[in-house]
């Protein structure tokens, strides 16, 4: 903005000191560019430092006559001097950043209006979020009819001379389930209704693979002050935490938000970080990512979708720290992490029937 004060000023300027003739200025326009309404190119000072040159220029020979008639003269020979513009004469002037609308009042060009450029929105390309080779079931949430993708993930455990086959049904994609769209200026919660954010308070995310993003409470189904306390220091809080806990808390009924024993069977089968294996091959950088699970995760979307993180909460806090929140973090590797139970995460809802995992 600054940018179009300086230059039409220059302009100015310009038009000051290279017109002596008394013909029309330089049209100014096409550098243009400002949120002032001021006036802009102002000449007095200019004025007065040309016209007291013009007469400390002459020789000590040169007659008071000559120099008198010189400072009657000056008000007429310097408005002609320093006009910039015919007067109601309208401009438009386009920057980079935003749109001008100029007009001439007193011989000066001064702003009246400056509209700012939206450029177009440009979105991911999100035709690769699914492994095509990936055989995927489908949930339909009766609570808003979205259709979700999972996939049941099986593991072969040796109990003894016993195999056991352990498995659970997970959905492939982030929840998106909400009564009410919250933005990033949002203050007041309401604890009677679930309430989600967008990336950039944009709702095409959501709806397109992101899906909703949760505080700790939230996700949990917990009234908004358990994002400031542990779960045992308010009775509000009512709600039992571990690796191994299956709370519904926002998921839909028969499911639970996904806890940390799922998500390491998916992260760590065979003992060695496969997080490679569950990130879809869409909006990441990495290119080798082979999304073989069919688990399809996309980067963290709280404001920063390109950080190549993702993050989604689990029913964990510290006790040390009750004020954070357990969650699971995939970036190259995975792990277990903490974060502010006032940050926004996305969830992953398992399947209560047929969960048989345990630690």
């Amino acid at each position: 903005m600054k940018k179009f004060f300086v230059l039409l000023t220059v302009a100015a300027l310009f038009v000051a000191c290279g017109d002596e003739s008394g013909s029309s200025a330089p049209n100014p326009i096409g550098e243009i560019s400002s949120s002032s309404d001021e006036e802009l190119g102002s000449s007095s000072s200019v004025a007065e430092k040309n016209f007291s040159s013009s007469v400390s220029g002459k020789n000590s020979s040169s007659s008071v006559e000559e120099s008198s008639s010189s400072a009657r003269n000056s008000s007429s020979s310097s408005a002609i001097l320093f006009k910039q513009c015919e007067e109601g004469e309208q401009k438009i002037v386009v920057s980079e950043i935003d749109t001008g609308f100029v007009s001439c009042k007193d011989g000066k060009w001064v702003v009246d209006s400056i509209v700012d450029v939206v450029k177009p929105k440009v979105y991911p390309n999100m035709d690769s979020v699914f492994n095509p080779a990936v055989t995927y079931g489908s949930f339909r949430d009766p609570r808003d009819g979205k259709v979700y993708k999972t996939v049941q993930y099986y593991m072969e455990v040796q109990s003894g001379n016993t195999t056991v086959i352990d498995s659970f049904t997970v959905m492939t994609q982030n929840l998106n389930y909400a009564d009410t769209i919250i933005d990033s200026t949002t203050t007041v919660f309401d604890d009677s209704k679930v309430e989600k954010r967008c990336y950039n308070d944009d709702p095409w995310y959501c709806d397109n693979y992101f899906g909703g993003l949760y505080t700790w409470s939230e996700a949990l189904g917990l009234p908004k002050v358990c994002d400031s306390v542990g779960v045992v220091d308010n009775s509000k809080c009512n709600v039992k935490l571990g690796d191994d806990a299956k709370v519904q808390g926002v998921c839909p009924e028969g499911w639970h938000v996904m806890n940390e024993t799922e998500w390491k069977h998916f992260a760590f089968p065979r003992g060695i970080d496969a997080s490679y294996t569950m990130l879809s091959r869409a909006v990441w950088k990495d290119v080798k990512n082979t999304n073989s699970s069919g688990m399809s995760v996309l980067p963290y979307g709280d404001g920063m979708y390109d950080s190549q993180n993702s993050m989604f909460w689990m029913a964990h806090e510290f006790k040390e720290k009750p004020k954070m929140g357990g969650a699971f973090m995939i970036n190259g590797f995975s792990t277990s992490s903490a974060s502010s139970k006032y940050g926004f995460l996305y969830v992953r809802c398992v399947m209560d029937e047929g969960d048989t995992f345990v630690k």
